[in-house]
């Protein structure tokens, strides 16, 4: 099976759940007041992304100019220059270009599966060791912000359907949280 015959499969899948949910009525989500707002991202320290990137695992990327256990033995070294360049991608909310390419595989869902047949696989992007540093730093505080601010649904289901919900485009910002 040719990269060409996947890309239209995934290709046609997407545009299949789209036009499935485009008639769908927007969904309902509760709106609370809250007292607080994420105005700004808070600036990462040189210490908080040393730690990061010891605690990253020793995954290399086709993207990455050098190997993550190069990056981690001169992380010392690299963390002043890092931390200006998450820092700045924080505060101008602009995440480089570079950080949004991803490598695409196409892999076997289960083994024993028809390797013939496209819908037996799923596909897996792997991003590169420095756009993964910057996620985990943006997932730490927007996850501090969501569990101070008791934004977080008690149940997971619920909790489910909204993410379900933002994929398929189907909730707009309320106005109390802006």
């Amino acid at each position: 099976m040719s990269s060409d015959d996947f890309a239209s499969f995934f290709e046609d899948k997407v545009d299949a759940v789209r036009t499935s949910t485009a008639a769908k009525p927007l969904y309902d989500v509760p709106c609370r007041l809250i007292q607080s707002t994420l105005d700004e991202w808070a600036a990462v320290t040189t210490d908080e992304v040393e730690r990061l990137i010891n605690a990253a695992p020793n995954k290399t990327s086709q993207l990455d100019l050098a190997p993550a256990w190069l990056v981690k033995d001169l992380r010392g070294l690299l963390a002043p220059f890092l931390t200006l360049l998450f820092n700045r991608s924080l505060s101008t909310g602009c995440f480089p270009s570079e950080f949004k390419l991803a490598i695409v595989r196409s892999l076997l869902k289960k083994s024993g599966l028809d390797a013939d047949d496209p819908k037996n696989y799923r596909p897996v992007s792997t991003l590169s060791f420095l756009s993964k540093l910057l996620e985990r730093i943006v997932h730490r505080q927007l996850q501090a912000y969501l569990n101070n601010n008791d934004l977080m649904p008690t149940q997971q289901s619920v909790y489910n359907d909204l993410l379900m919900a933002a994929d398929s485009g189907l909730v707009l910002p309320c106005a109390c949280w802006i």
